[in-house]
């Protein structure tokens, strides 16, 4: 229902000037193609702990400027045999899972030592419990290459936003193994320093240096804002799926909310910076609200189908009821969708 609701909206709102999309493609020759083949480092099962570092070249981020917000990245299947047609079969829950992103040294230097690839402190973004829901990831055995399979959705949110400052980008992901016995193959590409991308992997977790490896196909989504946490202490968080071309899907996610919390997402055709209550800015210029609740995990995606035709953007903000945090409400950071 809500999507109907929102497909008018959307189309009637889309009028502004075009703008960057709020998510890219690394590298940008996977976008609409396949990559050579497939690694699980990220999503092991019980009792594989693994470490994983990549490295981005600041040319392999197109469209990034300083400082974006980075709210998230994601991945994709594998397009193969060796993966079934979803995953996890039930929800996987990784007891710890850190992520930490920060700038990095120029990509042909890099080692093995993880340590030694960071240009300057990197930000820890993520800690913790990480849950991904049954049949995030899909294999469509059907498809023909070089299609790749679908993007899985928003399972590798930040819990801190990190503010983007130009140049060469790393991203180091850890974790303990997953609550199942099975794993699933990712999208890769040969790691490369002359091509933008490097990867090195350990079998341990919180591992200090590795062994060189493919390199993971990677979605980078970037907002503007930071939000301001409610009674959990964490800023909802509001993701785009990036540019709908010629008509299509447009996705947006929001997490990290309180458990079944009523909002809306605030959609608006200009920014502002209106104070709420200290350090709680709306970030947008409200134009139509559309109403929703958060599941019983804190989340919620909506989906709008858009016709061709559609040009332009919008500016989106999520605002949630939190009776119990300072003012009563919690605010997403804000992302920029567009219409192409």
């Amino acid at each position: 229902m809500l999507a109907k609701v929102a497909r008018p909206l959307l189309a009637a709102l889309l009028a502004a000037a075009s703008a960057a999309a709020q998510s890219t493609v690394v590298p940008s020759s996977a976008t609409s193609a396949r990559g050579t083949s497939g690694l699980n480092s990220l999503l092991r099962d019980a009792g594989q702990p693994r470490t994983y570092m990549l490295g981005l070249a600041a040319t392999q981020l197109q469209g990034f400027a300083a400082g974006d917000v980075i709210t998230g990245i994601s991945f994709r299947g594998y397009a193969g045999p060796a993966n079934p047609a979803s995953w996890p079969p039930v929800d996987a829950s990784f007891a710890s899972y850190e992520i930490r992103i920060g700038p990095a040294r120029a990509l042909a230097s890099w080692t093995g030592s993880f340590a030694s690839n960071w240009s300057s402190a990197s930000q820890l973004v993520r800690s913790g419990a990480l849950r991904i829901a049954a049949g995030t990831f899909t294999n469509d055995l059907a498809s023909v290459a070089p299609a790749p399979n679908a993007w899985g959705d928003f399972s590798f949110d930040f819990e801190v936003p990190y503010l983007y400052a130009g140049g060469d980008l790393g991203i180091y992901l850890t974790h303990g193994g997953s609550s199942l016995a099975s794993s699933f193959f990712l999208d890769v590409v040969s790691s490369s320093a002359a091509s933008g991308l490097v990867a090195y992997s350990q079998l341990a977790f919180q591992g200090t240096g590795g062994s060189l490896a493919d390199a993971f196909v990677v979605r980078v989504h970037r907002g503007f804002g930071a939000g301001c946490g409610g009674s959990t202490g964490i800023a909802p968080r509001l993701v785009s799926a990036g540019d709908v071309l010629g008509g299509g899907t447009a996705q947006l996610w929001v997490g990290r909310g309180l458990a079944a919390a009523p909002g809306a997402y605030v959609l608006a055709l200009a920014p502002a910076q209106l104070s709420l209550a200290p350090g709680c800015d709306l970030l947008v210029l409200p134009q139509e609200l559309l109403p929703f609740a958060l599941d019983a995990r804190g989340d919620h995606r909506l989906r709008a189908q858009l016709p061709a035709g559609i040009l332009g953007s919008l500016l989106v903000q999520v605002a949630l009821i939190d009776a119990t945090a300072p003012g009563g409400f919690a605010l997403s950071n804000g992302v920029r969708f567009t219409a192409r």
